[in-house]
């Protein structure tokens, strides 16, 4: 989970769209013709990937998600139409018909995740909203096993941005971010990079054409596209390339 800012002002027809019915229902929105923006803006602003698991966002595995319940009337606040409360996530391994693993993997609920598995929940406070994430430091590390890589709370980045481990271990149960699908899928993405890394560090360059060519494959991996999207799984590479991302990130400047 990175961290995802959201753009200012908000879409200018989703502010006209509210003006004009500020009561609206989430489905009265979807249905008209400003969902399109929003979900355009929220794709931008995270960098073509889901707020909670990190999987890049196409046509047919993507939703705009609620941080705080839509059906949530109790108060003043419209949810449904709260742009700070609107995310761009996958639909959470419930894609039956999807032929890629990472998308969706039997059994269900056991491989559900992201806004599927909060559904609705009210979690404010108690988890990391995806504009809480800081940019530095990472807060987040994994941990891998023959068959699976699980992102866990990084307790020296936790210490360094005051963010209590609990709340970060929190996010990652409620979204389920451990479930089998996205723990194998990581490693699919991990090995070759690995492969890569071990053999220049088994290579005959010296310390500091190594630490180049480093930064050169960290850069390549950890750079925005032309699409305005970034690698899936972006925080598990920026932890594989360790330093050398931060460096590289510091140098963009890296702004979610």
């Amino acid at each position: 989970m990175k961290h995802c800012r959201k753009s200012t002002p908000e879409p200018p027809k989703l502010t006209e769209f509210r003006a004009a019915n500020p009561q609206a229902k989430w489905d009265e929105l979807r249905d008209h013709a400003c969902y399109g923006d929003v979900r355009d803006a929220t794709r931008r602003d995270q960098g073509g990937l889901c707020a909670y698991c990190e999987l890049s966002l196409t046509d047919d595995n993507e939703q705009i998600a609620h941080f705080h319940p839509k059906s949530d009337h109790a108060g003043t606040v419209n949810w449904a139409l709260t742009w700070e409360n609107l995310w761009l996530a996958c639909k959470g391994g419930t894609q039956t018909h999807h032929n890629d693993p990472a998308c969706y993997r039997p059994p269900l609920p056991d491989n559900r995740s992201c806004d599927e598995n909060k559904k609705d929940d009210i979690v404010d406070g108690h988890v990391l909203s995806p504009e809480e994430v800081p940019l530095f430091p990472r807060i987040f590390r994994f941990e891998q096993s023959p068959n699976e890589i699980r992102i866990m709370p990084d307790e020296n980045g936790c210490e360094q941005a005051g963010i209590p481990i609990e709340k970060v271990q929190r996010t990652i149960d409620v979204f389920n971010l451990n479930c089998q699908r996205l723990a194998e899928a990581r490693l699919s993405v991990y090995r070759p990079i690995e492969s890569t890394l071990k053999k220049l560090r088994e290579s005959s360059f010296s310390t500091e054409q190594k630490v180049e060519k480093q930064r050169q494959f960290a850069a390549r991996h950890l750079t925005i596209d032309a699409g305005h999207r970034w690698p899936r799984f972006f925080t598990l590479l920026r932890w594989q390339f360790g330093m050398v991302a931060e460096t590289h990130l510091n140098s963009l400047p890296y702004q979610g």
